[in-house]
């Protein structure tokens, strides 16, 4: 007798038996009921959801021998057929593999032929979104005008990959993933009709590493059982899916809140000499420290942090996170963990570095005001070449950048009683006439002061060689360039 994985022995083979996708579910009912089946569906969600399985209810809906109905009797040889996969008209295209132009040009000459056996033709082209871009344009025209009787469902995980065009001719359906509770009563279906004892704790731990995968559910389940010979327990399902107990995940997190740095070094280092998935272990520990900061943020108690810790796990959350995902573009994960719990000993460091900035930061904005308070400095009367820079620029803002650049021309002596500044004739009456701009951007009596300007030093002409006027007279010539050196 040839063994029956659980992921096809327990695929729904009618629409009241899905799990979950009840928007999906009730819309094609209906359909199927109004007679408004559509000639063209995408169907678009994570892998494991019920995307082909859908697809070939509807198939057996249209293709029944009972008729067309909502509800296909599933004892009938064309249902039978269906579910083996062995029906003449429903094509299973796997477009990872066939993908090309040719193949959906043998698709187009098939689609002028009438059904063999059924009432309509079922095209299901999974992973569609691997289809080259000349075989998206030769279906297209099939899809904006389809023969009767054929109807194309594409299945894909990437729906942003399918072109706009074919997206406007088909009815676009979005499948979620199965919440858990959902998947845990799947779960719970099969193995009271295998008659297999069950521990609540293992459906709900395998429901939770399924993400929402109905099929991954069922195939991790089958593989508990063959493990635990038939008796699923929390223990057999953490060993098959490497997870650590939580009695260990807790002891790592008191660690981490000690700031017991070489603890939690040690404490990895034994977690991957004794064969545990550390990609898997750090999963956990970022959904644990993620429910800390739920429960201390809504005010419940938590068994390890207390209210005080929230920004420490809001940055425990944040460093472990880019390290999850760092991990996984490099070979040694180990090293990347360890150097995510190095980072922690360093808080307090970093945490001074902030406050450092903070006063930075405080300080920029003080100089970059109008006028500087005296109370700010014991020793606000003195000015840096950066303080002076600032005033200058901030009274280019108010009165002009020929002013600004005037005052970089200037002469400013700044003496504690006062700020005389010696302006260049040129630019005097520019200055002069924003002098009460001026003189409100210092804290001193503020004096302007015309001064000459300085003397150009002018380059002695050098005389010319002799021997070029005797050239001159000599062949009645005249000078047309003369370079000194």
């Amino acid at each position: 007798m040839v063994y029956e994985p659980f992921a096809r022995k327990y695929r729904p083979k009618d629409f009241n038996s899905v799990v979950g996708q009840k928007h999906v579910v009730n819309t094609l009912k209906n359909a199927v009921k109004l007679n408004r089946v559509s000639h063209g569906y995408i169907f678009a969600g994570p892998r494991g959801v019920g995307k082909t399985t859908i697809a070939r209810i509807i198939t057996k809906s249209l293709n029944c021998k009972q008729g067309i109905t909502e509800n296909p009797c599933g004892k009938c040889e064309n249902c039978l057929e269906i579910d083996k996969g062995s029906f003449p008209d429903m094509y299973e295209i796997d477009a990872a593999s066939n993908r090309g132009i040719d193949d959906i040009r043998a698709l187009k000459d098939n689609v002028n032929y009438a059904p063999i056996k059924g009432r309509y033709k079922v095209y299901i082209i999974d992973e569609a979104h691997m289809l080259t871009r000349e075989a998206f344009n030769a279906l297209l025209k099939t899809l904006e005008e389809p023969p009767p009787k054929n109807i194309f469902i594409l299945a894909t995980t990437e729906l942003h990959k399918i072109p706009d065009t074919i997206r406007s001719r088909t009815q676009i359906f979005i499948f979620k993933p199965i919440k858990e509770n959902e998947i845990k009563e799947y779960l719970k279906s099969i193995l009271e009709n295998e008659n297999i004892p069950y521990e609540e704790e293992a459906l709900e731990l395998i429901a939770k590493y399924s993400q929402g995968g109905v099929r991954d559910s069922a195939s991790i389940l089958d593989q508990v059982v063959t493990y635990s010979n038939a008796n699923v327990t929390l223990k057999a399902a953490q060993e098959v899916l490497g997870v650590i107990p939580e009695n260990i995940v807790n002891k790592f997190l008191k660690s981490l809140k000690e700031r017991n740095i070489k603890e939690s070094i040690l404490f990895l280092e034994k977690l991957y000499k004794e064969g545990y998935d550390l990609n898997v272990f750090w999963k956990q520990m970022t959904d644990k420290i993620h429910s800390c900061l739920l429960n201390l943020s809504l005010e419940e108690k938590d068994d390890i942090f207390e209210k005080e810790d929230i920004k420490y796990l809001i940055y425990l959350q944040s460093v472990f996170n880019k390290a999850q995902i760092e991990a996984r573009t490099l070979s040694n994960e180990k090293n990347v963990y360890e150097l995510a719990v190095l980072k922690i000993k360093y808080i307090k460091e970093l945490e001074n570095i902030k406050d450092a900035k903070a006063v930075e930061n405080k300080t920029e904005e003080t100089i970059s005001k109008p006028v500087l308070e005296k109370e700010e400095s014991a020793d606000a009367t003195s000015y840096t070449a950066v303080d002076l820079q600032k005033i200058i620029m901030n009274i280019g803002k108010e009165a002009g950048t020929l002013v600004s650049s005037g005052l970089k021309k200037s002469k400013i002596d700044i003496s504690e009683s006062l700020v005389k500044i010696g302006v260049p004739e040129l630019i005097y009456d520019t200055i002069i006439e924003k002098k009460d701009v001026i003189k409100k951007h210092f804290q001193k009596p503020v004096e302007i002061v015309k001064i000459d300007a300085p003397k150009k030093t002018v380059k002695k002409k050098k005389e010319r060689d002799p021997a070029v006027d005797k050239v001159l007279e000599l062949f009645e010539g005249k000078i047309i360039n003369y370079k000194e050196e």
